[in-house]
């Protein structure tokens, strides 16, 4: 198994899924323009491609979960577009180009992540799902991106600027804000497959693991490396006094904490065997291998 044909595979496949809805959005304009800016702005597309691997890993074309991928970036990007924004990180560089507010101005920014939660609920509706499929994915769309999820994360993540909290803490705010998209990428691939109950569990919990080190490697990365090797600004969080596991534990606890997290995402996938199972196992340890 070579990972990295693996990745550029699925993301060129989504890629192309992207392409071709853009597409048909053109001549849409207004607000549509900076959507279109900030979606196709590339990113790694983590997200999508954990929904394409957990639907492969679940016994079914990776192709089936591109629908919902979409609409898990388009949330994943209207939570970008409105961190970036001056009353919350206020950033100027997002994927090393100028953030959406810098580009269209402020309220249209707003609005234009607002339309993308829009976009979202439309494309799962639209998409060629049963109805009851649809339902499950719109629950867990609206719990992992409302107050159960991202929005309740990032609203406890800048509450605690400046404050002295615990790692639980933290721990609950990366669950909301980063983990829970991507518990929900793993939910949604098992769900469009038709996963038995054990596989939803097995990669729900592993999306919900490797969610919380996602986001203590990208703190860690925000200390270590540079604007020009990350595409956005770096050592923002020390400077605003965000939360992070690096602020209250120390660079090396830190990534201790985050090789756990990872292991943990690693072992939920104990008993699930195939190409798609063993490509999120080395994707989740390689992640890791970025602060080590």
């Amino acid at each position: 198994m070579d990972l990295d044909i693996i990745l550029a595979e699925k993301r060129t496949a989504f890629q192309d899924y992207l392409a071709a809805y853009l597409t048909s959005r053109e001549g849409t304009g207004g607000i549509w323009e900076a959507c279109a800016y900030s979606l196709s702005s590339g990113g790694k597309r983590l997200r999508p491609i954990l929904a394409m691997l957990a639907c492969e890993a679940s016994g079914s074309e990776a192709a089936l979960s591109l629908p919902v991928g979409l609409a898990i970036e388009m949330i994943h990007t209207f939570s970008l577009i409105h961190d970036d924004l001056p009353a919350i990180d206020n950033d100027d560089l997002r994927r090393g180009r100028p953030t959406c507010h810098r580009q269209f101005g402020e309220a249209s920014a707003i609005l234009a992540g607002d339309a993308l939660i829009f976009s979202a609920i439309s494309v799962i509706a639209e998409a060629d799902y049963s109805a009851q499929i649809k339902a499950d994915l719109l629950r867990e769309l609206a719990r992992a991106g409302g107050v159960d999820g991202l929005v309740q994360g990032e609203h406890a993540d800048i509450m605690a600027e400046g404050r002295t909290v615990t790692p639980d803490e933290i721990r609950t705010i990366h669950r909301q804000k980063t983990a829970a998209l991507f518990e929900l990428c793993m939910y949604a691939g098992a769900r469009v497959a038709g996963a038995d109950a054990e596989t939803t569990r097995a990669l729900t919990s592993c999306g919900q693991h490797l969610g919380l080190a996602f986001q203590v490697i990208d703190d860690i990365l925000d200390v270590i490396a540079t604007p020009d090797t990350l595409g956005k600004t770096t050592g923002k969080d020390a400077r605003q006094g965000k939360a992070t596991m690096v602020g209250i534990l120390g660079l090396e606890e830190a990534r201790r904490w985050a090789q756990q997290a990872t292991d943990t995402a690693v072992d939920c996938l104990k008993g699930l065997s195939g190409t798609a199972v063993e490509a999120l196992r080395t994707l989740t340890a390689q992640l890791l291998l970025r602060v080590m």
